[in-house]
């Protein structure tokens, strides 16, 4: 990069007054500092969102969150969303062809004997062609700097969207210094799993991920067990997904505020029956499976204000008919003032007697869905609703989705939360090669993963 790049970029960053250095430590509100990885092309993937999540990270638990980036317009946007940030440059002074072709020739002698898994295909055949030299591209712009002490570290994982040069080296980077400093790792989905892409993925000490199949993949590759993965609530996928969606933004304004009148913490598993008068039947067995799953859950049934039946409203119908049904359940709320919109962003499970409004919503929103109807289909119908006519089958069911792991969801403060508490943080070794100290994550053991997690409920 020519002088005057160097000036332009030295003076912006001035500008905004933005810290180079990580060694400054200014502690807001707790003691807890989590570092929060954002690449130019996981902003751009994201459309900027990621940073939210950062702000939501912080917002319930008063961390003190610092974004590490390598590009003025991310630091910028982090500064306007009132986030404290990082500059750290990656810029590679470049190499000359000499410099290059003994690096590669250098290589090629070292991986001679190495084949690709499977295949007579030889690793230097690929590597040299493309991947190896691009990598010559960051020779000596790895920073000098040392990481700055902390808690956690959250850093996206690469794959096919999220690998420019510069946010390769600054990931590397944060992940190298991390490990060397037993700073646990949190390795985070943003574009999405998959694509033949599994060499890419650097070491996390857990994995948070944006859905089921993610999460499957990670295991059938052999990258991490299951136990050290977790799923992303929706509103915390939402933030690194492209676009905007207004139902989305609306829930995330007021689910404080939700939670608050109906009474319901964050960690409470959360099921949602909409209530419609023609299907009382079909209602009170599905209140009655509930009281059989084997675990609590907190209960909400949508009634419509509006709706009369004689002289009694929704409201009172759901008393007078569903009281014992009721009192055996951990605990219901009946509730008329909130959206169904909203309603169903804050559970984990959507019941419905019918299908209408808030299951077509419901997929949209990711939200898995059974349609319990006397009489009705059975089976699936699409990737998130499944219709179950006989009410009996569906303790069973519920249970079959939790056992294998599809209505777990987290969000990542939880997650930061448990790793930090269990991971004790052990001082590094002056010889980390002559260390007996074991690493943080050892290598998965052979799973044996569904082919579909849900065949047994089928």
């Amino acid at each position: 990069m020519g002088k005057k790049a160097k000036q332009r970029r030295r003076q912006a960053a001035e500008k905004v007054n933005f810290p180079t250095s990580l060694g400054q430590r200014q502690s807001r509100g707790s003691d807890k500092r989590v570092l929060f990885a954002v690449g130019d092309a996981d902003f751009g993937y994201s459309e900027g969102k990621i940073l939210r999540l950062a702000q939501r990270l912080r917002a319930p638990t008063r961390w003190n969150v610092i974004v590490i980036g390598h590009d003025v317009p991310t630091i910028e946007q982090a500064k306007r969303l009132m986030l404290e940030a990082r500059l750290i440059e990656i810029q590679s002074p470049g190499i000359t062809v000499e410099e290059r072709l003994r690096s590669t020739d250098e290589m090629i002698r070292e991986t001679a004997d190495i084949t690709i898994p499977g295949s007579d295909l030889l690793l230097w055949k690929v590597l040299a062609m493309d991947d190896f030299l691009s990598s010559l591209q960051l020779f000596g712009a790895i920073p000098t700097l040392s990481l700055e002490d902390a808690d956690a570290v959250v850093v996206p994982l690469m794959a096919v969207d999220n690998n420019t040069r510069s946010t390769c080296g600054l990931y590397t980077w944060i992940i190298s210094e991390a490990r060397r400093k037993r700073i646990p790792v949190i390795g985070l989905e943003v574009s999405p799993l998959g694509n033949k892409n599994t060499l890419s993925h650097l070491p996390a000490d857990h994995y948070v991920v944006k859905s089921y199949w993610s999460k499957e993949f990670l295991v059938r590759q052999k990258l991490a067990h299951a136990r050290e993965i977790s799923i992303l609530k929706w509103e915390d996928s939402y933030f690194l997904w492209p676009g905007q969606d207004e139902y989305t933004e609306a829930y995330l304004e007021r689910e404080e505020k939700a939670r608050e009148m109906l009474n319901i913490p964050r960690n409470e598993f959360v099921v949602l029956i909409p209530h419609h008068v023609a299907f009382l039947w079909e209602a009170r067995k599905i209140l009655e499976a509930l009281a059989e799953i084997g675990f609590p859950v907190h209960v909400v049934i949508r009634v419509d204000p509006r709706t009369t039946r004689r002289h009694l409203p929704e409201r009172e119908i759901v008393l007078q008919s569903y009281g014992k049904e009721i009192r055996a359940l951990h605990h219901v709320t009946i509730d008329e003032r909130i959206g169904v919109g909203l309603l169903l962003q804050l559970a984990d499970l959507v019941i419905s007697p019918f299908a209408g409004t808030t299951t077509e919503r419901a997929s949209l929103c990711r939200k898995p869905t059974i349609v319990c109807q006397a009489m009705g289909q059975q089976g699936w119908r699409g990737e998130f609703t499944y219709w179950e006519p006989n009410s009996d089958k569906l303790p069973d069911l519920i249970r079959s989705w939790q056992e294998s792991g599809w209505l777990e969801r987290t969000d990542l403060a939880r997650v930061i939360e448990n790793l930090v508490t269990r991971t004790p943080q052990i001082s590094p070794s002056k010889d980390p090669e002559n260390s007996d100290q074991r690493p943080l994550i050892e290598k998965a053991p052979k799973l044996a993963v569904l082919d579909d997690p849900l065949q047994e409920a089928r």
